[in-house]
C-alpha cells in the first residue's frame, strides 16, 4: 500500500538555484574560516583499545542472536498451529428460505429491464402505482439510478478506483432491494 500511495502522490524537484544557494552558503569565507579555526584532536591508540574491549565479543553475540531467533520462530509456529481450526470442530450448516415468486429475479435480467417491466405493469394497474408509498419508492429508485449513472461515468471504462466500485455495488444492491419492494406492492 505504501508503494501505491507513493506512486500516486505528485513529485517535486527544487530548482537548481536552491542547491546553488546552499552550496554558496557552505563555501562562504566566514563559515570556512570558522571551521578552520576549530581545534582538532587525535585520540590516543589506547582509547580505541579500551572501546574495543567494551564491545561484546562476536561469538557470544552470535549465539545470543541465534537463540533469540529460535525462540521467536518456535513461538510463532506454535501460535500459528494453535490458531488453526481443528477438523473436529468444523461443522456444516445450511438453511432454507421460501422465495416469493413475485420478487424472484431472473439471473439474466438487469435492474433496468425489470424496471421497464414494472412500468408496463403500472400501466395496467394504475391505482396501485398511484399510492404514496409506491411513488416514494419509485422516486428513491430514480434517485439511486441517477447516482449509479454518475458513478459509472466517474469510473470510466477502466474502473480502477476500488472505493467507487464498492460504492457502485452498494447502490446497485439498494436499487435491487427497492425494485423488489415495488414488485411486492403490485
Amino acid at each position: 500500500m505504501e508503494n501505491s500511495l507513493k506512486d500516486t502522490l505528485p513529485q517535486y524537484s527544487p530548482p537548481e538555484s536552491v542547491w546553488e544557494n546552499i552550496e554558496q552558503a557552505l563555501n562562504e569565507a566566514p563559515l570556512q574560516e570558522a571551521l578552520s579555526k576549530l581545534p582538532t584532536y587525535e585520540p590516543p591508540v589506547q582509547a580505541w583499545v579500551e572501546i574495543a574491549a567494551q564491545l561484546p565479543n562476536s561469538p557470544r553475540t552470535w549465539w545470543r542472536y541465534a537463540a533469540a531467533a529460535a525462540v521467536v520462530l518456535a513461538v510463532g509456529i506454535g501460535g500459528y498451529v494453535a490458531m488453526q481450526p481443528n477438523a473436529e470442530k468444523a461443522a456444516i450448516s445450511y438453511s432454507q428460505e421460501k422465495i416469493n415468486p413475485k420478487t424472484m429475479v431472473a439471473p439474466d435480467e438487469t435492474i433496468d429491464q425489470q424496471y421497464a417491466q414494472l412500468q408496463a405493469l403500472c400501466e395496467d394497474r394504475v391505482t396501485v402505482c398511484e399510492k404514496p408509498e409506491f411513488k416514494h419508492l419509485k422516486q428513491e429508485l430514480d434517485n439511486l439510478t441517477a447516482a449509479s449513472n454518475q458513478l459509472k461515468d466517474a469510473l470510466g471504462s477502466y474502473n480502477t478506483d476500488a472505493a467507487l466500485s464498492a460504492q457502485l455495488s452498494e447502490i446497485e444492491q439498494e436499487r435491487a432491494n427497492i425494485l423488489r419492494k415495488l414488485n411486492e406492492r403490485i
